[in-house]
């Protein structure tokens, strides 16, 4: 007789894998032309914008990124226009980084874009299927927001 928690748990695994299989597919297909941001630099932005401003070393802590490489991608924003820095009036030898409203904007097409990229996957699924996914999409939601601190919405 097999456990049911053993069963559950082994069915979780492997909707686990499903799920991470089709979250990087979306992904990939949703990967910005080679001119365009990056996901790493659209993160960023979407990161600061949810801050108003953030502390380098806050930022590739939240982001996962190594302090060098957050410094050469902030260096690259900057470059860009999409964002600026100042002093940080509490610790004056940090800075603070804020979006510019280039930046802004680059969040905003960054958003509509990988919509419009999922969108287009979408039109070919049934409106009942895509009833059943608006459902999953909400508890995926509601998990996404119990296990983070702050808020999960990014791009």
């Amino acid at each position: 007789m097999t456990d049911e928690r053993t069963g559950s748990a082994a069915e979780a695994a492997g909707l686990a894998e499903r799920l991470a299989f089709v979250a990087g597919s979306l992904n990939r297909r949703l990967r910005p032309p080679a001119e365009a941001l990056t996901h790493v630099a659209l993160s960023a932005l979407a990161s600061i914008e949810r801050s108003g401003e953030i502390r380098p070393g806050d930022l590739a802590r939240v982001e996962g990124i190594a302090a060098p490489g957050m410094t050469r991608l902030v260096a690259d924003l900057e470059g860009r226009g999409l964002v600026a820095r100042a002093a940080d009036p509490d610790d004056g030898r940090s800075q603070l980084i804020r979006l510019t409203p280039d930046g802004v904007a680059a969040v905003a097409e960054g958003r509509q874009a990988r919509a419009t990229g999922v969108a287009s996957i979408l039109q070919e699924v049934p409106a009942e299927e895509l009833a059943t996914l608006e459902r999953a999409v909400g508890v995926l939601e509601a998990a996404l927001l119990a296990a983070a601190p702050a808020p999960a919405r990014t791009l």
